[in-house]
């Protein structure tokens, strides 16, 4: 920090010596480096300095409300229909005082507002001021004065620090074009202790909408990392109402965080993190033999094929290409379902498709071969003919993983 010092008003400043005058250049050269040191820090300070998605947003600086209400507040949005249960989820006191970031046509704004009461205070932000202008005048009529609103930016929610108990976001996270500096204001805005609840669509490849697979950047636990990241801890998460969309608590932390994980290789699965290490870096040439006998979940791809997925991270992040691996993996006992094509899963488990197909589809793009035990297909009810053509049927997983250990495979059970 820099003091400014005076002078007794009747004192003379003495003149400086030759030695002590600065030239020009000198003067010129100290302010240039001042300049540069200052610039330097500035990344620290404003955080993430690029968009993750940029015009995301744009749709939204000229609104027109009706349109949007039209949308919104209808019963074949999953999220209207179950807007109760949402609200009730919450737990919400009289008095709370709470923001709702990206409030859009105030649906929630306007909910929350009836369990906080004439006490409470509510917070409605977002970036277009078409929205918070459609609020204002529908809480004028309906007389909930207890209703604010705020205009966000692109890069900050505004809130004052430490004002608000609870900030809801629905449908509104993907949205966030800079989410490391707009968490960092959620996170200014929240009183100690204060809550962070966030909804937004499951991103599940081979089982979400294209919709959603083009519109949301990533899936629940990307979301989740960079949130924990910000400072805040995962404390519920709701089950039993969404189906298309999750619901998830988090609540204020003094802990730096955890960081987000990346997906170098393949998207969406097997994230990893970097960690600074004495230890040698994972080298070329390895020879893996996957044997997958746990459960298959009827929802999402098999964990030991993310456990591939992870492994094929690791080794690009250390630079190492899946094409330098000779990775296999076997399908057999309870995994075995993880093989069957989409039609003969959409019969067996009235799923709308095999969701392993899509990450087996991934590692076979990178070269892993994907097999199944033919005696496990006969044992599960499992006709040859209703295996996917992506996946090749061997004689048996046990003769399978001998044949390969003599050729020099290491078997990761």
């Amino acid at each position: 920090m820099l003091h400014r010092c005076s002078l007794p008003r009747h004192a003379t400043r003495p003149s400086p010596s030759a030695s002590q005058r600065l030239t020009r250049s000198t003067l010129t050269a100290i302010l240039t480096s001042l300049a540069a040191l200052l610039t330097a820090e500035l990344p620290i300070a404003l955080g993430q300095q690029e968009s993750i998605r940029p015009g995301i947003n744009d749709s939204f600086r000229d609104v027109r409300v009706e349109e949007y209400v039209e949308r919104f507040e209808v019963e074949s949005r999953e999220v209207y229909l179950h807007r109760h249960e949402i609200v009730g989820w919450l737990n919400i006191e009289p008095g709370n005082r709470i923001a709702d970031v990206g409030a859009g046509t105030g649906l929630f704004t306007r909910l929350l507002a009836d369990r906080v009461g004439p006490e409470g205070e509510i917070w409605a932000v977002d970036i277009s001021e078409g929205f918070l202008e459609h609020i204002r005048r529908r809480a004028q009529v309906e007389g909930q004065s207890q209703i604010r609103t705020l205009l966000a930016s692109d890069r900050s929610s505004e809130l004052p620090p430490e004002s608000v108990d609870l900030v809801f976001v629905c449908d509104t996270y993907h949205h966030f074009e800079f989410p490391q500096s707009t968490l960092a204001s959620i996170r200014n805005g929240l009183r100690p202790g204060g809550r962070l609840v966030v909804i937004d669509f499951h991103r599940i490849p081979g089982k979400s909408r294209q919709w959603t697979l083009d519109h949301v950047r990533a899936g629940q636990t990307v979301f989740e990392s960079e949130i924990v990241q910000a400072g805040f801890v995962k404390t519920r998460q709701a089950t039993g109402f969404l189906e298309e969309n999750y619901l998830v608590e988090f609540t204020k932390s003094n802990s730096p965080g955890l960081q987000p994980p990346l997906f170098p290789t393949v998207p969406d699965f097997g994230g990893v993190v970097a960690v600074d290490s004495s230890h040698p870096a994972p080298q070329p040439g390895a020879k893996l033999l996957f044997d997958l006998t746990a459960p298959a979940a009827d929802d999402q791809p098999h964990r030991g094929l993310q456990r591939i997925a992870r492994l094929l991270n690791l080794y690009a992040q250390a630079e190492v290409p899946a094409s330098a691996l000779s990775i296999c993996v076997v399908l057999h006992g309870e995994a075995t379902k993880a093989s069957l094509s989409d039609s003969f899963y959409q019969e067996r488990y009235a799923a709308a498709a095999n969701p392993h197909l899509p990450l087996i589809r991934q590692l076979q793009a990178l070269g892993v071969e994907v097999l199944v035990c033919g005696q496990a297909l006969n044992y599960q009810g499992f006709p040859t003919d209703k295996v996917a053509q992506e996946v090749n049927i061997v004689v048996a997983a046990m003769t399978t993983a001998i044949d390969r250990q003599r050729s020099g495979y290491l078997l990761m059970p």
